[in-house]
């Protein structure tokens, strides 16, 4: 993994591994024995560990350092560390029958070509023989576009000398949740006992791991008899069951040496036991050549390799448009490089991301919690959405208070998050939300934005300690007051390049400057890499890269009925702390409907109580008039009048209002909540079901907002003629509300910022006023009229006419052939009115899925 064959010269001892018919020469510092295709001696003994011992230089002499299960053994004893002789030395892997590697050492003056090698191990060229990767402007391919030169970069490699000396030892500090290396979780006498055992959270089970991904009864484990074949079966687990790093489904056989992940945990079968593997080669988090290239050739991230030691907090700083963010995108899986790799675990994280995910924690810089939910209620609801399905509410509680009590939140439990925390605190609350899953790597973007030093001083040490805990920590910051709390600062300059990587106490020595804003100017100066000296090669992995990074898979969700019932709760409970939300959801309905009643006049929505004598006629019968003199009458009988003024303007009012209300209630909501359902749909949120549980709350708020103001606007006058005209009435402004509740929502997912709402608001308003016919005719006038029936308000209008009777009197041709009298037209609007409904549901789903991964 981290070696090269030799070539003839150079003054140090080599080393000559046999094994399998094969024959290798190494001059570099190290050579790492297992089963793992990244090792240098790849080797197909089924008692080999993944890596199974290594072979390193101190100082003058070659020592190895057993690292494995089953043992290393010479001579039929196990040993744990052996100095290399000068003779050949025979090392059994497993068991003292087992492969044997033979190790012999050559003597510089004496330089032995390498054979050629066996299959199944993959040779690395020489450094000084790998290619430079090419400069966006240099000759391409003539099957590459010169705007994706990135594809032709050669897979990187590790220097030698750049990996740790304790890879493969066991980690003394494991993050919460672990257990210690070769802990054994099944004990001798329950295997003799020849019975399954289960594995789970629950305490009833066999095994029993204190993981909050691991479901109550997660997996069952058959050993076998002696000398049989053990199965693994998982029992339909949220978070899977993972052998060699793929999910199974229903049963998979276990073999010597096969690594089994459940939730946080990795196992490796010896063939009578599972034993924890927690080494610090596993959490250790490798970036190896990473590259975000844009299609047009721009570089956001350039070739950035390097090593995150367990126990490590490390701050990412630079200047705007560096690529910090473009790194934790990378890192984290949420926006793959389109070159290079991430390992973690020993496992590709683009190529097992449904496998890793639940291990990494991502805090944005945005805060991911509701500000007008208290700490408690937050946490309970991102608990209930994050552990899986069959954690009961006390142990959703348990885990809550846990948390909350690692990040000194505890007092604070019952503290409204918008008006009742410091900034220090609500970042604090959205570490806890990450912290729920107990994830080894922690991942923050810009925490300590627009806080004071204080609280920038109080969050990083809290992430030191964090850190301390034994997991991987990660800091994007602009901040450079509290550095000296990490163990690493990474400075990215502008291009995504590396400019230094190590401790604080270097950076300004690195750079030759006196002070961190000297720093940051000379980043942007363009002869930077002429002024600064050459970074030393960072540590990443090796072998071969895939071929390419194929797309994030989706993540494992919870039961959509349970998703949608804890979305609609939380939503409710947002409204009902929300003060000026519900004030506006009471207040507006009760606005709108007094104003209604400021229309002049008492005949209300009635036609009939607004008939009239035309000139100076006078009644002389049940609509009918008559133009009388000294009592008597004179001319023809004519036909009584509507008035339909004070009609038409108290239905304008209902319809603006309803426009009103159900956008205003929802066309912020999405816009303002993006940061937290993106963070949400990361660890199997489901859009649909999240924009399904917005249409649900606020619809109905808006359902019953248009019934109040049909309420308040009515009562007390003569209502619509006919059977139940009142109800029909109500039934269209309720409906237009509802659809432009689902109208407001679209919008929310389409527009970039809140502060684009409100422009939007009032055109939308103004358009479908303008479009409903109401205040002139729309019926009859080419492409205004086609137009008009995309908006919902023509189809309410054209049902309230219908229901109020707005049809009848009209002269011959100037009807409005959608709103005509009768149950028929009603009916016909509508039912286009809830086709408008759904098709609006429609739009909104597809925005909010595009909106889930897209950046603003």
């Amino acid at each position: 993994m981290t070696n090269t064959p030799s070539t003839p010269g150079g003054g140090r001892d080599r080393l000559q591994v046999e094994w399998a018919g094969a024959t290798r020469t190494y001059d570099g510092d190290r050579v790492v024995i297992g089963r793992e295709t990244d090792c240098d001696v790849v080797v197909q003994e089924p008692l080999a560990s993944r890596h199974h011992a290594v072979l390193q230089r101190e100082g003058d002499a070659w020592v190895v350092v057993d690292t494995s299960s089953n043992g290393t053994f010479v001579g039929g004893q196990r040993i744990s560390r052996i100095a290399v002789p000068a003779n050949p030395l025979s090392l059994h892997l497993g068991g003292p029958a087992a492969e044997a590697v033979l190790v012999t050492l050559l003597p510089a003056t004496n330089p032995v070509a390498p054979a050629p090698v066996p299959q199944g191990s993959r040779p690395l060229p020489p450094q000084s023989a790998r290619p430079a990767p090419p400069s966006p402007q240099a000759p391409q391919a003539p099957d590459v576009p010169a705007s994706e030169w990135w594809r032709n970069l050669p897979p990187p490699q590790l220097p030698a000398q750049a990996a740790p000396v304790d890879a493969w030892e066991p980690q003394n500090v494991v993050p919460p949740g672990q257990l210690q290396h070769n802990h054994s979780v099944v004990l001798p006498q329950q295997v003799a006992a020849g019975r399954a055992l289960t594995i789970g959270r629950e305490h009833g089970n066999d095994v029993v791991l204190n993981d909050p991904l691991v479901s109550r009864q997660h997996a069952r484990l058959d050993p076998g008899a002696p000398g049989g074949v053990a199965v693994l079966e998982d029992l339909r687990s949220f978070n899977g069951t993972f052998v060699n790093g793929h999910r199974i489904q229903g049963k998979a056989q276990l073999t010597v040496g096969d690594e089994v992940i459940i939730g946080n945990q990795t196992f490796r079968w010896d063939g009578t036991q599972l034993l924890a593997s927690a080494t610090t080669h596993e959490f250790t988090l490798y970036a190896d050549g990473l590259t975000v290239a844009l299609p047009d050739g721009r570089q956001l991230l350039q070739n950035a390799s390097f090593q995150l030691k367990p126990s490590s907090l490390t701050a990412v700083i630079g200047p705007s448009g560096a690529g910090k963010s473009t790194l934790l995108g990378a890192l984290t899986g949420l926006r793959p490089a389109t070159h290079g790799r991430v390992i973690w675990q020993g496992h590709d994280l683009y190529a097992h991301y449904d496998q890793l995910r639940f291990q990494i924690g991502l805090v944005p810089q945005q805060d991911i919690q509701h500000p007008q939910l208290k700490v408690r209620q937050a946490l309970r609801y991102a608990a209930r959405l994050r552990l899986p399905p069959d954690t009961t509410r006390a142990e959703q509680d348990a885990r809550v208070a846990q948390v909350a009590d690692q990040l000194q939140l505890t007092a604070r439990l019952d503290n409204r998050i918008g008006t009742q925390l410091s900034g220090g605190q609500k970042k604090r609350v959205s570490i806890a939300t990450e912290l729920l899953t107990a994830p080894p790597l922690l991942f923050l973007d810009e925490p300590t934005s627009g806080l004071d030093p204080g609280l920038d001083l109080e969050v990083m040490k809290q992430l030191r300690g964090l850190a301390d805990g034994g997991r991987v920590v990660m800091v994007v910051t602009h901040s450079v007051l509290a550095l000296d709390v990490c163990d690493n600062v990474m400075v990215l300059a502008p291009g995504g390049r590396i400019a230094y990587f190590g401790p604080p106490s270097g950076v300004l020595e690195h750079f030759g400057c006196a002070s961190y804003p000297e720093v940051f100017d000379l980043l942007d100066e363009p002869d930077l890499w002429q002024r600064i000296p050459a970074q030393a090669p960072l540590a990443a992995t090796t072998g071969a890269l895939p071929a390419a990074v194929s797309a994030v898979p989706a993540p494992p969700q919870q039961s959509l009925g349970r998703q949608l019932s804890t979305l609609i709760s939380r939503n409710a409970a947002v409204v009902v702390s929300d003060r000026l939300l519900l004030g506006m959801l009471v207040l507006l309905p009760l606005i709108l409907g007094g104003l209604s009643r400021l229309v002049p006049g008492k005949n209300g929505f009635s036609l009939d109580a607004s008939l009239f004598c035309p000139g100076e006629t006078e009644r002389v019968g049940e609509g009918k008039c008559q133009l009388m003199r000294d009592g008597m009458p004179v001319g023809n009988v004519v036909q009584m009048v509507f008035d339909q003024g004070e009609a038409r303007q108290r239905l304008i009012v209902l319809l603006v209002a309803a426009c009103l209300m159900g956008t205003a209630i929802a066309i912020r909501e999405l816009v303002g909540e993006r940061p937290i359902f993106r963070r949400e749909y990361a660890v199997g949120l489901s859009p649909s079901i999240y924009f399904l549980s917005k249409v649900l709350v606020l619809g109905t708020a808006a359902l019953l907002q248009g019934l109040l103001v049909t309420f308040l606007a009515t009562v007390g006058l003569p209502g619509p003629d006919g059977d139940a005209g009142t109800i029909r009435l109500a039934a269209a402004i309720a409906l237009l509300a509802v659809t432009m509740a689902v109208a407001g929502l679209a919008i929310s997912a389409l527009v970039t910022s809140t502060e684009q709402t409100m422009p939007t608001l009032v055109g939308v308003i103004m358009l479908q006023l303008v479009l409903s016919g109401s205040l002139f005719a729309v019926a009859g006038r080419p492409v205004l009229e086609q137009v008009a029936w995309l908006a919902p308000s023509r189809w309410a209008y054209a049902a309230s006419s219908s229901a109020m009777g707005l049809g009848r009197g009209l002269p011959p041709g100037e009807e409005d052939w959608i709103a005509l009298d009768g149950a028929g037209h009603y009916l016909m609007d509508m039912g286009v009115l809830g086709a408008l409904f759904l098709t609006a549901t429609g739009i909104g789903l597809w925005l909010t899925h595009r909106s889930s991964v897209g950046d603003d």
